[in-house]
């Protein structure tokens, strides 16, 4: 088996993940809101929720409507983070508290000698959100 079709897997994977994650009643945003404020079609979205391959100018217009760490879900197969090109001032004690928190999240989900897949999913998603946030204070 190629690198090239396992790459191809793990990111279809990882984008089934993020729509889920993301894109849904009661998430961050809904597919006909999605869809509405990006241009993209819903019938299109639905595919990409399904692991359809996803353009990477998609990924640029998703990144103006979804958090950075949605995106970041896609990337992290290639070892990327996608940042913007503006700058802005850091929030230290945002970060600061991001990263408090997931500190403390590790030591509660570590509590009981193990971490389960279901707390091994709550910290993938809030280190994604403090990776990005990261991520972003290093490029600027």
């Amino acid at each position: 088996m190629s690198d090239h079709a396992a790459m191809q897997r793990d990111v279809a994977a990882r984008q089934i993940a993020m729509f889920s994650s993301f894109v849904g009643r009661g998430l961050h945003t809904t597919r006909a809101a999605l869809s509405a404020a990006s241009g993209i079609p819903e019938s299109t979205l639905r595919e990409w929720a399904g692991g359809a391959t996803l353009p990477l100018s998609a990924v640029f217009t998703l990144r103006r409507h979804l958090p950075a760490q949605a995106i970041a879900m896609i990337c992290e197969p290639g070892d990327v983070r996608l940042v913007d090109i503006e700058t802005s001032e850091t929030n230290w004690d945002e970060i600061a508290s991001e990263t408090a928190g997931l500190t403390y999240e590790i030591c509660e989900a570590r509590r009981d000698g193990h971490i389960d897949h279901v707390e091994r999913a709550k910290l993938q998603h809030r280190a994604r959100a403090l990776g990005a946030a990261l991520a972003d204070i290093i490029e600027h």
